[in-house]
């Protein structure tokens, strides 16, 4: 009976697991941010070329919008703008449920800085490249390492060899460790780096000076350690199944017919 409820449990939180990790990978709502500046706000467009880092403001609407809009996940960065007449809602339901048909999408890795886009942001563009790249390397790797984990506990599943579901286990853990490792360091780097404070004043140099910038964790970053925490649980309950599964074989041998005298 215990061997079942584990093997049960293991499958349920490993499906899971995999089904929030897609959602996070696929989603780009890692970070969140908007962009006000009252009712005198006149916000310059930014006509996004092939080189990001020679923007160009574009004045043909600056009476039209109001509002600037960013969310960012480890491999894409897009912004959009919103017309000061519309209701003011939620970031969260505006971001994900009512999103305009026009907006700018350029790869997160090209710049250091959180929701950064001003041709002064991109310092040191290198490093960034390969530290971004590093972290959505690791997250595909540890997606990658949940999945195989998933492939080789349901061909264990049906026998008995008690390898697989070590293996698989293994695999869980060390995927959500990778997974969880990258968590923390994207939070380190939107919470220690001050591009967010120097992106806001030149922000308000440039475009208005009682701008208000607002930053907040999106969905899919709420996703990924939820994911990781799963992956961690399914690798430990795969492990103790080989235990139980030669625990219940030794009462069964010590016992055979304890099952018949008890019905009888």
């Amino acid at each position: 009976m215990r061997l079942v409820v584990l093997q049960f449990l293991a499958g349920f939180f490993g499906a899971l697991s995999l089904v929030f990790l897609l959602g996070s990978l696929g989603s780009d709502y890692w970070l969140m941010a908007s962009e006000s500046c009252g009712d005198a706000a006149l916000f310059k467009l930014w006509r996004v070329t092939k080189d990001i880092s020679q923007a160009q403001p574009d004045s043909s609407n600056q009476a039209e919008n109001s509002l600037l809009f960013y969310h960012e996940g480890l491999f894409w960065r897009c912004s959009y703008h919103r017309g000061s007449s519309g209701e003011q809602g939620s970031i969260l339901a505006f971001l994900i449920t009512n999103q305009p048909s026009k907006k700018v999408c350029v790869p997160a890795y090209l710049s250091h800085a959180p929701v950064s886009g001003l041709p002064n942001s991109v310092l040191t563009s290198d490093s960034a490249t390969v530290q971004r790249a590093f972290w959505c390397v690791i997250f595909v790797l540890g997606v990658i390492l949940v999945m195989t984990g998933g492939f080789v506990t349901i061909c264990a599943t049906p026998g008995t060899s008690h390898r697989l579901y070590e293996t698989g286990g293994a695999l869980f853990i060390t995927g959500g460790i990778l997974i969880m490792s990258v968590v923390m360091l994207f939070a380190v780097w939107v919470q220690v780096s001050d591009s967010l404070e120097r992106y806001g004043l030149q922000r308000r140099r440039l475009v208005c000076n009682n701008l208000q910038l607002s930053v907040h964790y999106g969905p899919s970053f709420m996703l990924a350690p939820t994911s990781a925490f799963l992956c961690l649980l399914t690798g430990l309950l795969l492990l103790l199944i080989p235990s139980v599964s030669k625990a219940s074989a030794r009462d069964t041998e010590n016992h055979p017919f304890s099952l018949r005298e008890e019905c009888v």
